[in-house]
């Protein structure tokens, strides 16, 4: 007699040979049986195929779908296709999951009646082999509703990524999703209007979801577009919740979030004319009120204050941060 999976697993693969089969025996192995794997082989010139076939011949719940290069997003919606889950959860092919994942959010989702339950995410660190928690301050409650669901806006990849939330199809089916067409960032306005929508939360402190960090060939460890991303990313999810009537609830957690990850990129790697110009143009979404940011900490306050007065003098805040970097090393070097 069939039954209906309770949680459909989405995974799109790309050229990812040297994690995949870590990522693929943690869901095969998972304590709720009542799942279904998708795996999206997205174009892979690896041995990803092959990987993904052996885990085919052995896992009937395996449903194994193959695609030319499109894209991670186009790789998800083609698993949704042929998902049949009360509840749908997407997992990224270099990440992993202890065995009682799916058991914990889908309990969680069940007992507290909501439509995303969510657990902490882990940075795992390839070369060390070091985990590293994010932010647990969400994780203390049992279900977070109306502006209560801003807490979550601690745990940053918890808010920007589709992946490590159980979601139920119900909401996903009627949330108008908007993807980005950036290879980078396109999680971030999809993600936040899911949890704008949702009516509570379940946050689930020992659903651990662990992603990797430091591998070769990830977007998380190359610049390349992937400011424009991030920027496009958060500038959808803005417009989003201003015309939904969410932007006060939500705008001192998202705004720290939104200016934490772009500052940081630029200081990081710097920006490119074209992504200079993409600041200058959409500089009064930047020129936030400092009321927003008042309870975090100086350095925050510090570096937003600063982006503010490059905002306005047209000089960029990439070129004075590193010219910042290099009087401290200065300093210190004369000490």
């Amino acid at each position: 007699m069939y039954s209906r999976p309770k949680v459909s697993i989405i995974i799109p693969v790309y050229n990812v040979e040297k994690y995949l089969e870590t990522c693929l025996n943690s869901v095969a192995g998972q304590t709720l049986k009542e799942t279904e794997v998708i795996v999206v082989d997205d174009g892979s010139t690896d041995q990803s195929p092959r990987i993904i076939e052996e885990f085919k011949q052995r896992y009937s719940h395996f449903i194994c779908l193959s695609q030319s290069n499109q894209g991670v997003s186009a790789a998800r919606r083609n698993g949704l296709a042929h998902s049949e889950g009360e509840t749908v959860l997407f997992i990224d092919a270099d990440d992993f999951v202890p065995s009682t994942y799916c058991e914990r959010l889908y309990n969680a989702l069940q007992a507290n009646g909501v439509d995303i339950a969510v657990g902490p995410w882990v940075r795992y660190y390839t070369d060390t082999r070091q985990a590293v928690p994010e932010d647990m301050e969400a994780f203390s409650r049992l279900c977070l509703e109306g502006e209560e669901k801003t807490l979550l806006f601690s745990n940053f990849p918890a808010v920007m990524a589709l992946c490590g939330k159980l979601i139920r199809r119900e909401l996903w089916d009627s949330t108008p999703l908007t993807f980005s067409s950036y290879p980078a960032g396109e999680d971030i306005c999809p993600s936040i209007q899911l949890i704008a929508c949702a009516k509570k939360i379940a946050p689930v402190k020992e659903a651990v979801y662990f992603y990797r960090q430091a591998r070769e060939g990830s977007l998380s460890t190359s610049s390349k577009e992937r400011f424009g991303g991030l920027f496009h990313g958060f500038l959808g999810a803005r417009d989003y919740l201003i015309q939904s009537g969410q932007y006060a609830a939500y705008a001192p957690g998202f705004e720290y979030v939104r200016l934490v990850c772009l500052l940081s990129f630029m200081e990081m790697y710097g920006l490119s004319a074209p992504e200079e110009k993409l600041l200058a143009q959409h500089r009064s979404s930047l020129l936030l009120p400092a009321r927003l940011f008042k309870k975090r900490n100086l350095r925050f306050r510090a570096r937003v204050k600063l982006l503010k007065w490059c905002l306005r003098t047209g000089i960029s805040y990439a070129r004075c941060m590193r010219q910042v970097r290099r009087s401290r090393r200065w300093l210190f070097k004369e000490k």
